[in-house]
């Protein structure tokens, strides 16, 4: 934590980001699973990275992930999958995941376009969903922000499930988001130098201004 702010930062791909990451206060690493990311970690290098990782702190980050793979990232040693999908399009059954590895362990990142109403049947689903911005053809790692006025209303009306907000947070708007009702960051693009390749002084900004936050 930082301060009074759990922290997330996705897209881990070296050993070195993992160990300066939990320096500045991280509480999970994402590692990306998914092909389709810049920040995809392969299979044969994941054993490597994982072991730089707490192992409570491990996230696996996918897309449209299968009751399969999800066993498989467990048994790999993740401790949470995070899957992202479309509602829209059921390409994944987030109800099938939750009962293969139980909500506590299942982080859902649903897409939903700006406005769009979160659909209420996945709140038996996870204890935990990532709110990140929407953009076309993509899943997350845009350096978008997404629809803060519907995170503050999920925070509002669902108080005892967790919400991650994420989507384009850095150094110039953490406090942003953090005074829009925010007490868990997932910081991605924000904090790099290039896709995958985080940044020690980004990191080193935002836990300063939360830090200053969290003692005014």
């Amino acid at each position: 934590m930082i301060g009074v702010i759990s922290i997330k930062v996705c897209g881990i791909t070296r050993a070195a980001d993992a160990a300066m990451l939990r320096a500045f206060g991280a509480d999970f690493l994402g590692v990306n699973v998914w092909p389709g990311s810049p920040r995809c970690v392969p299979a044969a290098a994941r054993p490597a990275l994982l072991r730089e990782i707490p192992a409570a702190a491990r996230v696996a980050v996918t897309v449209n992930p299968t009751t399969t793979e999800c066993r498989a990232l467990l048994a790999e040693g993740f401790a949470i999958v995070q899957a992202h999908f479309d509602p829209l399009l059921k390409d994944c059954d987030p109800g099938a995941l939750a009962r293969e590895v139980g909500p506590d362990r299942l982080w859902l990142a649903p897409k939903l376009a700006p406005g769009a109403a979160f659909p209420p049947e996945l709140l038996t689903f996870s204890e935990t969903f990532v709110h990140d911005a929407h953009a076309k053809g993509a899943f997350g790692g845009t350096g978008q922000t997404g629809d803060w006025d519907r995170f503050k209303g999920l925070v509002s009306a669902h108080p005892r499930h967790t919400w991650v907000l994420a989507g384009g947070l850095g150094p110039a708007n953490v406090l942003a988001a953090v005074r829009a009702g925010a007490t868990f960051l997932d910081l991605n693009s924000g904090v790099e130098s290039a896709p995958g390749l985080k940044s020690a002084e980004k990191m080193a900004e935002v836990h300063e201004v939360l830090l200053k936050n969290s003692q005014s």
